[in-house]
């Protein structure tokens, strides 16, 4: 679980493949795709970044100032140019969103820009577009670094830091002309949403002077900010942090995790379908794709969340502006890039989907360990003229699954087989990876509640006796399975019972040879993968009994006498008793009864101990008490008596009003 990250991401596929589906696994942008896409690259040091809220049409999107150094194309006499990316914090309204590039205060940059719909300048390529500056260890031209750390499995990169010199880029940016991406066809139109071709860009996006901030100052910020110093050496800007104003970018943080608490109770997630410039051109088709996604989560057994299809023929276009920028509270899922929240493609090469959510900047109660935000809306935005990858029923499928699982709060995973890495499979479908399950499992567990035994109990060794315990109802069809375990150390170390067991609350259990008084059961679901802290080491899901219970060894077995006891007067009034030995061979000890013929033959048993201990000689001497009697002779074990024989009709004796010992209830009785 620790290879699970906490966001909202874009999925991509490789520029390096143009026109392949089949090899269409890698993300990687090469920067000769990045010059050609263009119209303005920048070297310049970052001033300021913020979270802006529009009041005129409720977009939050984060905001980040550059200080122009050197314009390597376009204007060069510009000196400042504001960076608008999706993601941002607006009070108690948080919009996370992965696969945008992060920009921090006082760091140096090498910068692709090109203009959103409305002119506003964005990175090219998303995260691929950003290069940060820094000093060689020797002397020589400053390097250029692209992270790509964090972006999961991204075949056909050079590495996980990719490097190269400025004077490489800069020589990049001269040889490779800018070409425009208007050529490709034209989408739908939208709420919000310019149709002027071709595209210029501003300085400034166009509500730059409306704009509200999360400090809570109004207007634009200002470039020469107090927190902005220049540092002694490399003319890089350093920043100064401040008590009152943190800068706000908000993308994947370990820190800030979110999830969809109506799980909890079982309350399905709800998420809605707007099927126009689908690539599968078939609105039925394509809305069952979606079924098979949302299906795919939903069917983990180990997970109790639910989602489920709403209206799918959602006017979402026609009612709300992007939810990669405006927040409505509707689940949905877009097709075709209605907004033009996305890069375009370049053949069959480029973004192929953005997914993320809207969340509550409170915390919720903690989940195995971890501190949720509560999740308030998720959305997929499927990119345009992809039908050479989304046009297959069964690649739709896989992306839609993959970017659902950003909007229920996971990002990109390294495990190659899951769902959830950075790069597309292909003929997949909407299969999970156990990675997958793990995380579904981890973060929307089943409530476990072991019944039976929950301390204090005492079995026997070779006792069956049955384990109970109860489970959160299944959103899906299968119950799933459950491993049963007990420990002898209070819960330190754990043996199985059973092992993959049906989930229907009731195992029937041998009780094993490992008495002691620290013995504890647990139902557990254990995870497919490894995890790490902060979850629980082996499982998400399972409870242990309250408090120990005792495993002991049977208790001998006293038995019952043969025939054969025979009674003899003595000189001196006593007598002397002789029997054979009990059927039993752990009987160790005989007591010797005593009772009245007359009440006998009244149909009273009324015999009494004469002696409880007569040891094991199969004999004994005593001097017997007054008026005609009978004797009865029963073996002795541990801590129980055996039975005293059969009357003549068959029936067993019963044992004496003040007996010896107690009766044991195992009795190999003649």
């Amino acid at each position: 679980m620790n290879r699970l990250r906490i966001t909202g991401w874009a999925w991509t596929i490789g520029l390096l493949v143009a026109g392949s589906t089949a090899a269409a696994v890698s993300i990687y942008v090469p920067p000769e795709e990045l010059n050609a896409r263009a119209p303005l690259v920048v070297e310049a040091r970052v001033a300021d970044t913020r979270s802006g809220l529009d009041p005129d049409t409720g977009a939050l999107n984060t905001y980040i100032t550059l200080q122009v150094d050197y314009v390597h194309r376009g204007p060069s006499d510009l000196s400042e140019v504001v960076v608008r990316e999706p993601g941002g914090r607006w009070g108690d309204l948080v919009h996370q969103l992965d696969a945008v590039p992060i920009y921090h205060p006082g760091e140096r940059v090498y910068v692709y820009l090109e203009p959103a719909t409305d002119g506003a300048l964005r990175t090219v390529g998303m995260f691929f577009g950003k290069f940060r500056l820094e000093e060689a260890r020797t002397r020589g031209p400053l390097i250029a670094t692209r992270d790509l750390e964090g972006q999961g499995t991204i075949l056909g990169r050079p590495g996980r830091r990719e490097s190269l010199t400025r004077n490489d880029l800069v020589a990049l940016t001269a040889g490779v002309p800018y070409r425009t991406t208007r050529h490709l066809s034209p989408r739908r139109k939208t709420v919000g949403r310019s149709t002027v071709e071709p595209r210029t860009w501003t300085v400034r996006p166009p509500e730059w002077e409306r704009l509200e901030w999360d400090d809570g100052t109004l207007g634009p910020a200002i470039a020469s900010d107090p927190r902005i110093r220049e540092s002694s050496g490399g003319g890089v800007v350093q920043f100064r942090p401040s008590d009152s104003v943190t800068p706000q970018f908000v993308v994947f943080s370990p820190t800030n995790p979110a999830r969809w608490n109506e799980s909890d109770s079982g309350t399905p997630v709800v998420v809605h379908v707007e099927p126009a410039g689908n690539p599968l051109a078939d609105d039925h088709a394509a809305v069952d794709e979606i079924a098979r996604a949302l299906a795919a989560w939903t069917d983990v057994p180990q997970s109790r969340l639910h989602l489920t299809l709403g209206d799918t023929n959602y006017n979402y276009t026609g009612r709300y502006a992007s939810p990669a920028s405006n927040y409505s509270g509707v689940n949905i899922v877009l097709f075709d890039d209605p907004y033009d929240d996305i890069s375009d493609p370049i053949g069959c090469g480029g973004v192929l989907a953005i997914g993320g959510y809207w969340r509550s900047s409170s915390n919720g109660p903690p989940i195995n360990n971890v501190s949720f935000h509560p999740a308030l809306q998720l959305y997929v935005i499927l990119n345009n003229n992809f039908g050479c990858f989304l046009g297959d029923a069964d690649n739709l499928a896989e992306v839609v699954t993959h970017e659902i699982g950003h909007g229920i709060g996971f990002g990109h995973s390294s495990v190659p087989d899951a769902i959830m890495r950075s790069g597309a499979y292909g003929n997949r479908g909407p299969r999970l990876g156990n990675d997958d399950i793990d995380g579904a499992h981890c973060h929307y567990p089943h409530t476990l509640k072991l019944l039976a035994p929950n301390g204090g109990e005492v079995w026997i060794t070779a006792d069956t006796e049955t384990i109970t315990w109860s489970v959160t109802s299944e959103a899906g069809d299968d119950p799933g399975t459950v491993d049963l375990e007990y420990s002898t150390d209070g819960g330190s170390s754990w043996l199985p019972i059973v092992t993959g067991t049906a989930n229907d609350g009731s195992h029937a259990w041998r009780v094993p040879n490992a008495q002691g008084n620290d013995v504890r059961l647990r139902v557990i679901r254990h995870a497919l993968g490894t995890l790490a802290p902060p979850y629980p080491v082996s499982s998400c899901s399972n409870d242990m009994s309250d408090d120990s219970l005792t495993i002991a060894t049977p208790p001998p077995v006293a038995g019952s006498l043969g025939a054969g006891t025979t009674l003899e007067k003595l000189a001196g009034g006593s007598i002397r008793v002789r029997w054979s030995a009990s059927c039993s061979g752990e009987a160790d000890d005989y007591a010797i009864y005593e009772g009245s013929l007359a009440a006998l033959r009244a149909a009273v048993w009324d015999h009494a101990p004469v002696r409880c201990n007569v040891g094991g000689d199969l004999v004994e001497e005593f001097v017997p008490a007054g008026g005609t009697s009978y004797y009865l002779v029963s073996a002795r074990a541990g801590e129980a008596e055996g039975s005293l024989g059969a009357d003549s009709e068959g029936r067993e004796r019963p044992a004496a009003a003040a007996a010896c010992a107690v009766r044991e209830t195992p009795s190999c009785f003649f």
